[in-house]
């Protein structure tokens, strides 16, 4: 005999930023919800580990961007850790310039890129300027750090849509602000969702365990697990989502943590650490950056991306760790070496519950975000970072996107 209620009012699917935020806002307004998360742990892409080096340790999302507008600055505030502005330390091997200085000449960089006029098709990074100096090779490796990706696969266009940014760190780590936030709220953990099918009463959303029945379903995973169809969608997804999602892709981009005993690398917490590139091409940068000694705990970061981070996770084992340690050996000398305890590399790009590790805009494709948020089916709601234009690949916009989806749907039950 048919069921004739539903199991839940909203099924949230992916315990990530959006899909916390989305099941906080219903959990709060006394709505019946459940978030399915597919691995061990809540957090997503922004997770704070403390295991591996007995201090925080953000896996994920670090910076506190925009914090004019950050919704975790607050929040964060609110339940007591330790926010504050990230400081205007900044350092580039071999130069006595100082960060203020080389920062505005990256800037003036900015200038020189070729920019499509209005009408004309985008280009991408790699082709809007070629570098000739080492200040232009490591101007371009600092848009490709932040944006997870190389060059070839950077809109010019969507580069320039973004807003300029004043960035917050936390002591204890953003993720930790994330989990905190989210103690007491209604999830599952190890249960993948395989498939989500419209009924007359609304979806039925197909699990290991079983299936599960709702008025509405939050979709929050990203879209790297969208475009690879790991959750089958009846009736299929199609039109506008699917050309959006074929140009808004996962980026892979990870940290090389380093845990050094205090006061071995001499710089200031919280120094940006840049050194020259041999080389920089369209499709590699192949070479990082340093976030140093952060919030004063000894942990040093190096963080890759691209077509370098997959070399390096393929390589395996120790491989990011000890490509990070030379190049800090080359910058400090040999006797850091005797302060160094222990290291540990992320690898989003292997991580099944992700796909990578956040999104970026590939040329041709600025605009299309919005193309991502309506309902499909109309029960079926969808948010995650890749969606907010405002504060694009953030954990906050992705927060945002999560109450706005909870929202559509209040609006309706």
């Amino acid at each position: 005999m048919a069921q004739d209620v539903n199991d839940y009012e909203t099924i949230v699917v992916g315990a990530g930023a959006a899909g916390l935020a989305a099941t906080h806002r219903l959990h709060h307004a006394g709505r019946q919800v459940l978030c399915l998360e597919s691995s061990e742990r809540i957090g997503g892409r922004c997770h704070t580990n403390t295991d591996i080096f007995g201090v925080p340790f953000d896996m994920g999302g670090h910076w506190l961007h925009y914090a004019d507008i950050n919704s975790f600055v607050p929040i964060g505030q609110e339940l007591g850790f330790e926010l504050y502005p990230a400081p205007a330390n900044y350092r580039h091997a071999g130069s006595d310039v100082s960060g203020a200085d080389l920062l505005e000449r990256f800037a003036a960089i900015d200038a020189k890129l070729k920019q499509p006029a209005e009408g004309e098709p985008d280009i991408s990074m790699a082709e809007a300027l070629v570098p000739q100096t080492g200040e232009e090779r490591t101007a371009l490796l600092f848009k490709s750090l932040s944006t997870g990706r190389d060059l070839s696969e950077i809109s010019v266009k969507a580069w320039n849509d973004g807003l300029e940014t004043n960035n917050w760190f936390c002591k204890q780590g953003f993720g930790t602000i994330v989990a905190r936030h989210a103690e007491g709220l209604p999830v599952k953990l190890n249960t993948p969702v395989k498939a989500i099918t419209r009924t007359p009463r609304g979806v039925e959303i197909e699990t290991p365990e079983g299936k599960i029945s709702a008025a509405h379903v939050i979709v929050t995973v990203s879209v790297g697990i969208l475009a690879a169809e790991a959750i089958r969608f009846d009736p299929p997804l199609e039109g506008a989502r699917l050309r959006a999602l074929d140009g808004i892709t996962m980026g892979t981009f990870n940290h090389a943590g380093m845990l050094f005993s205090p006061d071995t690398l001499p710089v200031e917490p919280d120094t940006w650490l840049s050194y020259d590139l041999d080389d920089i091409s369209g499709d590699r940068a192949p070479g990082g950056g340093f976030l140093c000694n952060i919030s004063g705990s000894g942990l040093t970061s190096m963080v890759h991306v691209g077509n370098f981070a997959k070399e390096l996770e393929v390589a395996g084992g120790d491989a990011a760790t000890e490509f990070a340690l030379d190049r800090l050996v080359e910058i400090f000398g040999s006797g850091i070496k005797a302060g160094f305890k222990k290291g540990h590399t992320t690898r989003w790009g292997q991580n099944p519950h992700t796909r990578g590790a956040y999104s970026g805009t590939r040329p041709g494709a600025d605009g299309l975000h919005s193309d991502l948020r309506p309902a499909h089916e109309e029960v079926i709601h969808f948010a995650g970072e890749a969606m907010n234009e405002a504060e694009r690949v953030c954990v906050s916009g992705a927060h945002k996107e999560g109450l706005r989806a909870a929202d559509d749907v209040l609006a309706t039950l």
